[in-house]
């Protein structure tokens, strides 16, 4: 009897300790309670929780001790130093470092919520540098110079509304970018290693959007595609707010799942019902938040307003120089080392078009020497800059008409995780069934849509055969990585090299089932393109066998890439390899794969391919 009464007198008083802490909150706090505000889904995405916890590790966010972890907390701690703030005070007032915070609460309080009037100077003028009228998130496509940009990056323009500046001009823009603090020195390993890991700080920088075009498309001759969103004024000026808020603060980077898709989504996701990340999807890619914010509407429309492209010179180049006749486009490689057009008697046979587009083309290709060159070439490409202009000059007026190459916007580049069901045959094995399943990214017969033209950058791409008696696993590629870095402009001297690398855990070759090698290939070589359709390369490779040594081949693969169309395009490689160590070794592998179709969720590819047996394989994929 006594038990009860002592657990009720138990409860009665702990019920009495919490009315008498609710008390002690103010009409602001309790008001926010009640409209159960520390529980609301846009509160806890401007504190950037997930799974209960806030991805920003930067303590001067939190205004109370335990307001990483508790949305109640650092509601209330938001409030009660709101309240403190007072515009004679000498510090800053708390509402000019957290304004997106005290925006959300007087649009969900109205006038429930009584807050003292402050200045924020500061955060005004960092106002009117933005002139913010739309929120724009860029794709910047893959580039395989570096690890960390295989996938491709994610940046965030802030477009001005400025009269003075058309919307076609974003040099004054302002970017914004998220990336990992890296060190001047850091190599691919370590980067990947503390990718992986999270080794590395990250944060959200601001900058100048011509800066990061510059380094993209002219330096790295990358397609940038801008995504302008149809925003309302109070979510941009949120949103805006928020970036003030998160100047200088840290993140946990990770390569897969905290890099600059996740948290790009995440910002714009603020004031978004739908979130732009895939579920249930171990990494966050760019091109995923592009397709979401294809398939996203807000406020019953597009949530994508306008979508452009921004090409680099080097783009504009080789469309030019592609445009050109033959004759023409050896007239212009060889005034690239005459001092004199005119007296280049090539040049004078032309008709007066036909030296107009010369001359034109000439012009970007000197100018993109003056703004990549060192300082001898700069003031040599001045000099005939201006040669070339007086002389165009000297022809009558007319317009030049260019063909461009066609591309497409990201967002219907074919989807990049594969799950493929397909039927073959092989002369030793009999007949067999496949099931393959690829994590990212592309091979060399996906659809180049936004992607690294004439490459192959697959990762956990694995191939699982079986029939009426027996699975087996005929391959698991960790990476498979190529390029043909193909520059398709004679007027520049080709220094680039073809490379690939892969890492695989495979059959030994196609007559065998149970015969499984760790194998390292890499290889470097050469590559050209015939007529923009067909790419040809020979790339001398070694086959490292880790698992035996002594079987460890060099080899050199000697390819072709024909793209007929976008329903049909294949791919022939044939590799000679010699044994390091046994004669019995050396031989000849070929594989020839065709792939029909061209939609972003599927296709059909027929294969043929030797290695000790032959085999023919007929497959279906879906990608997603």
């Amino acid at each position: 009897m006594l038990k009860p009464v002592l657990s009720s007198l138990l409860l009665a008083i702990l019920s009495n300790n919490a009315i008498a802490t609710e008390s002690y909150l103010s009409q602001n706090q309790q008001a926010a309670l009640a409209s159960n505000l520390d529980k609301h889904p846009q509160w806890k995405k401007l504190l950037h929780y997930n799974n209960g916890e806030s991805q920003i590790e930067s303590k001067s966010f939190f205004l109370d001790t335990n307001g990483r972890t508790d949305p109640r907390k650092e509601l209330l701690a938001t409030i009660a130093a709101f309240e403190k703030s007072n515009s004679r005070s000498s510090a800053v007032p708390t509402q000019c470092q957290f304004p997106a915070r005290s925006l959300w609460l007087k649009e969900q309080l109205g006038k429930n919520i009584q807050l003292p009037t402050v200045s924020c100077p500061e955060f005004q003028k960092w106002r009117n540098e933005n002139q913010l009228e739309s929120i724009s998130l860029v794709f910047v496509t893959g580039y395989l110079g570096n690890p960390a940009s295989f996938f491709g990056h994610l940046l965030m323009k802030f477009n001005k509304n400025d009269e003075l500046f058309t919307t076609d001009s974003p040099l004054l823009d302002s970017s914004i970018n998220f990336g990992a603090d890296t060190g001047p020195r850091d190599n691919p390993v370590k980067y990947v290693a503390y990718g992986l890991l999270g080794g590395y700080n990250a944060s959200f920088t601001k900058g100048d959007y011509y800066r990061h075009e510059f380094s993209y498309a002219e330096n790295e001759q990358r397609e940038l595609w801008e995504y302008e969103l149809n925003l309302t004024e109070s979510e941009l000026h949120l949103l805006e707010a928020h970036q003030w808020e998160l100047k200088d603060k840290q993140y946990r980077y990770y390569f897969l799942d905290g890099n600059c898709a996740t948290q790009m989504a995440n910002f714009i996701g603020i004031v978004l019902d739908r979130p732009l990340l895939v579920p249930n999807q171990p990494w966050d890619m760019p091109l995923d938040i592009f397709k979401s914010l294809a398939e996203t509407e807000h406020h019953g429309q597009p949530l994508i307003k306008e979508i452009k492209k921004r090409e680099s010179k080097f783009s504009r180049i080789r469309d030019k120089y592609l445009s050109l006749t033959t004759q023409e486009k050896t007239v212009a490689k060889e005034l690239t080392k005459s001092q004199n057009s005119q007296e280049h008697p090539d040049y004078r046979q032309l008709d007066n078009q036909s030296k107009a587009r010369v001359l034109n083309l000439l012009f970007d290709y000197y100018e993109l020497i003056i703004t990549d060159g060192d300082d001898n070439e700069v003031k040599a490409a001045k000099a005939r800059k201006h040669q070339l202009m007086m002389e165009r000059l000297q022809l009558p007026a007319m317009d030049l008409e260019w063909k461009k190459a066609e591309s497409q916007p990201p967002h219907l580049a074919q989807n990049p995780q594969k799950l493929g069901l397909s039927s073959g045959y092989n002369n030793e094995t009999g007949w067999f069934g496949m099931l393959s399943l690829r994590a990212a990214y592309y091979d060399y017969l996906s659809l180049e849509t936004s992607r690294f033209k004439d490459s192959n950058t697959t990762f956990f791409d694995a191939e699982i055969k079986f029939d009426d008696k027996d699975v087996w696993l005929s391959k698991f590629d960790l990476f498979n990585v190529t390029t043909l870095n193909i520059l398709q402009v004679d007027l520049f001297d080709d220094s680039r090299f073809a490379w690939s690398t892969r890492l695989t855990l495979e059959q030994k070759d196609l007559s065998c089932r149970d015969c499984e090698r760790t194998r390292w290939y890499g290889g470097l070589g050469k590559a050209i393109k015939i007529q923009d359709k067909v790419a040809l390369y020979a790339i001398p490779e070694v086959i490292y066998d880790i698992s035996n040594y002594h079987d460890s081949t060099v080899g050199l693969g000697l390819g072709a890439l024909y793209t007929a169309n976008t329903n049909w395009k294949t791919h022939l490689k044939i590799t000679p390899v010699l044994g390091l160590d046994k004669s019995e070794n050396n031989g000849l592998i070929y594989k020839w794969e065709n792939r029909f179709g061209n939609a972003q969720d599927q296709d059909i590819r027929l294969s043929l391919q030797y290695n000790e047996a032959s085999e023919i394989n007929l497959s279906y994929a879906r990608y997603f």
